[in-house]
């Protein structure tokens, strides 16, 4: 049989992908395995790893208990929170920079002409 995943994603994060930066996101789906398979949906493969040009981190989530289930899904969520709330920031900090680029003040304008 055949793996199958619900995530299985590998992604340059700059523009120019000759740049090291990357994520790999991968969750085994192992809903159709046999349950007399215990080894093989006990330990599916999970794995999100997250590089920028020279350092890598990379997260463990463990689901082979109830207590292990509720910790990764706490650590998953909080990373998705953090995650989302820079998203957030980051896109507000690029559109105030643009706008004052975008703004040249009269002083500067008359200063640079003189």
């Amino acid at each position: 049989m055949s793996k199958k995943y619900h995530v299985r994603e590998r992604s340059f994060l700059n523009l120019e992908t000759e740049m090291r930066a990357y994520v790999i996101g991968v969750v085994e789906d192992t809903r159709d395995i046999p349950n007399s398979d215990e080894n093989d949906w006990k330990w599916g493969k999970i794995e999100l790893s997250l590089a920028d040009c020279s350092r890598e981190v990379s997260f463990d989530f463990d689901l082979s208990t109830p207590e292990d289930r509720e910790n990764s899904l706490h650590k998953i969520r909080k990373i998705a929170d953090v995650v989302n709330a820079v998203h957030r920031a980051i896109e507000v900090e690029a559109e105030s920079i643009n706008e004052r680029q975008s703004f040249k003040p009269a002083t500067q304008t008359m200063s640079a002409s003189a």
